[in-house]
């Protein structure tokens, strides 16, 4: 499920790491496949497809492999996902996929989101970190109850709050699918503090979906270079105690991290949003305990901030 806390990414993970006939889904669902959680569609409406036949393929599967019935549809590799926005069910048997290109957005005055790397002058912006930013009470955190529908609605508010950059109207449909990644050239006042980067589509009227997100504390900002336990698509990042590192205030460093990966439709006219926060207070716990970090996001030549987006080439 795209839009259940990490599960998109562990499936993922799982169907790169091995490699025997395995059959995975990836749809947008809420936790418990009662509900269609993809932000493009109806709050709440049934799931696509319906709970009946998620469980009839799970049968199938079990039918199959304990079973021993003959069934041609598990003797391969199969990673079924859906794509948002286009509502569409599609297949493939590696990952990433094929066609994929990583196109890199660069953050950009104005609050611009922009394909021209920056210039040599400086660039810089300023954001006091607000902690009544939040993605709400319906979101990918909190339909892993079993019981809570994802529904994200209009970000525009909640935008608000936040530092945003956004792109042009695009020139033609773009398909995202994939990790994307964003690294940030950033100073802090405080040692330590969350970052969060959301992933959003602008519509022509202003409309705000959202599609994904990545949050990092600064603490872990350490890029491993230790061979992690399974395939990683994003800067790795250990978490371990030895390899903390408390920020310097006032001094810039580059944080990059993954955002949770997706499968979204991104239509000609709209705009893409990296949207930057400190804190999601309906989700995660408050980073630092006390204090309202400024933090300050550079976007020259030498402190290219922006992202990476997987582009799916599309004929």
């Amino acid at each position: 499920r795209w839009l259940d806390g990490t599960t998109a990414d562990t499936v993922i993970r799982r169907f790169m790491t091995f490699e025997n006939a395995r059959t995975a889904a990836i749809g947008a669902w809420s936790h418990n496949m009662q509900t269609h959680g993809s932000p493009y569609a109806k709050p709440k409406s049934d799931p696509d497809p319906a709970l009946e036949v998620q469980w009839q393929k799970c049968v199938r599967f079990f039918d199959h492999h304990l079973r021993g019935l003959a069934d041609a549809a598990f003797e391969k590799p199969c990673l079924s996902y859906f794509t948002m926005a286009e509502e569409r069910w599609k297949e493939t048997d590696v990952w990433p996929l094929p066609g994929t290109v990583m196109r890199r957005w660069y953050f950009a005055e104005g609050g611009a989101l922009s394909e021209d790397p920056p210039g040599s002058g400086a660039g810089a912006d300023t954001y006091e970190v607000d902690f009544e930013a939040t993605t709400g009470t319906s979101n990918r955190w909190h339909t892993q109850d079993g019981v809570t529908p994802v529904v994200y609605r209009d970000r525009a508010p909640a935008d608000q709050l936040l530092l945003t950059y956004t792109s042009p109207p695009l020139a033609e449909d773009t398909e995202i699918t994939g990790h994307a990644t964003v690294s940030l050239w950033v100073a802090s006042t405080h040692e330590d503090v969350a970052f969060f980067a959301y992933l959003e589509d602008v519509d022509e009227s202003g409309r705000v979906t959202y599609v994904t997100e990545g949050v990092l504390r600064a603490i872990h900002r350490k890029t491993s270079d230790a061979r992690p336990p399974y395939p990683v698509l994003v800067p790795y990042h250990t978490y371990l105690r030895e390899d903390a590192m408390p920020l310097v205030p006032g001094e810039t460093v580059e944080v990059s991290f993954g955002l949770q990966p997706t499968s979204v439709l991104i239509a000609k006219g709209h705009r893409i949003r990296i949207a930057i926060a400190g804190a999601d207070k309906d989700t995660f716990a408050r980073t630092p305990a006390e204090g309202a970090p400024t933090l300050t996001i550079e976007r020259d030549a030498a402190h290219p901030s922006g992202v990476w987006l997987p582009v799916i080439e599309r004929e």
